[in-house]
């Protein structure tokens, strides 16, 4: 099997598994339990917490804090619900036209709370600053930008939107969506310039069933965030519900991982996505490539013209391949992708688009393979 299907989710890594195992079976105390058992526990959930809030350039301990959620979609609803609803008054929210499901919905959701939200334009795979400007408002209560967009790969300048942000609505608070660049390129939570940022385990090659939100501790200390789950207090009282310790260890074991060979794992991304768009320009030149002007290194947007995105995947799948016809969290929904059409994409191209994408253990061998079935696929599905 080829599997080019990575921003669905990735193969969980050997010490990934290990980590689960080990916290299932050898230290599978509750880790608010006070006993000395309870107590390890606790210990290995707070040692994940460093290792992974180091991967953000955050020192264990400073002004910071790492929220363990259940997914990377618990951690932006928690990001948006739960400062809209710290608010006293409604105000305006922020965000991008092509969001995650997670954030676009949340987001619809404060809107029927009686927030106003804008959603700023990416055509072409740009974030639009010029109409960021102008919808900074006094009363902008929180911006949501994702950092690499999950269908098209396009990297936006969250850093840029969230200094001028900053400097005309200093009151607002700033999240970044962080699953899909979360290493895959090279951030830290200093240089995005946000109080809040969401990553997910099993984009990372850890386990499913876990997330995190970095938040900055002013904003907890300000109280301009609240609980969307409510408990026992867990996780600073902000996640109520017992940690799920496996997850979490398996969490941090993944991106211990991943950090130890990043630019390697990286540069492997990098050099499958440029083979196939060099191989496709010249053998394949009716296949339309999806290039944003700044992009990830893992993932790659393809329309193939007169051949629907779900007939092609399902053609590929037969080969052994595996791709996508888009975000596997909207897969289910028959409208078009709003990712696409906020790139510029018709509704008629958006229909036959698939999307590549790609992690450290993929081959340049294995895109000739996907390359080859595409052109095949091409001239029998066209015939049809």
């Amino acid at each position: 099997m080829i599997y080019f299907d990575n921003a669905a989710t990735t193969k969980p890594c050997p010490e990934a598994v290990a980590a689960v195992n080990h916290f299932l079976t050898d230290v599978w105390a509750n880790p608010s339990s006070l006993h000395s058992a309870g107590i390890e526990a606790r210990r290995a959930v707070e040692e994940a917490r460093r290792t992974i809030l180091s991967s953000l350039g955050v020192r264990f301990g400073s002004r910071s804090t790492l929220i363990f959620t259940g997914s990377g979609t618990e951690a932006n609803n928690l990001a948006i619900l739960g400062t809209c609803r710290a608010k006293a008054r409604r105000g305006r929210v922020i965000i991008t036209e092509g969001e995650h499901s997670s954030v676009e919905n949340a987001a619809r959701r404060a809107e029927e709370e009686g927030h106003e939200v804008i959603r700023i334009p990416t055509r072409g795979g740009k974030l639009d600053m010029d109409a960021l400007t102008d919808a900074l408002t006094p009363n902008t209560v929180l911006i949501s930008l994702m950092l690499v967009n999950n269908e098209t790969g396009a990297r936006y300048d969250v850093e840029g939107a969230f200094k001028t942000a900053k400097e005309t609505v200093p009151g607002a608070v700033l999240h970044c969506d962080a699953v899909q660049g979360y290493m895959k390129i090279p951030f830290t939570a200093a240089s995005l310039g946000a109080d809040m940022i969401t990553i997910s385990a099993h984009k990372t090659h850890g386990p499913k069933g876990v997330g995190a939100l970095y938040i900055k501790d002013d904003i907890i200390r300000a109280k301009k965030t609240s609980p969307i789950i409510y408990g026992g207090g867990h996780e600073g009282g902000l996640r109520s519900g017992t940690e799920n310790v496996p997850a979490i260890l398996g969490f941090a074991a993944a991106i211990k991982a991943l950090s130890e060979n990043f630019a390697a794992l990286t540069k492997r991304c990098s050099d499958v996505r440029e083979h196939i768009i060099n191989t496709l320009k010249i053998q394949c030149r009716d296949v339309k490539i999806n290039i944003p002007p700044v992009a990830a290194p893992h993932i790659l947007s393809l329309t193939v013209p007169g051949i629907k995105s779900e007939t092609m995947l399902n053609y590929l799948s037969s080969c052994g391949i595996c791709v996508s016809s888009g975000s596997a969290c909207s897969s289910h929904g028959k409208l078009q992708s709003r990712a696409l059409a906020a790139f510029g994409l018709s509704a008629a191209d958006a229909d036959t688009t698939i999307r590549l994408s790609f992690s450290g253990e993929n081959t340049t061998a294995e895109a000739d393979e996907f390359i080859s079935a595409l052109k095949d696929g091409i001239k029998r599905l066209c015939k049809i």
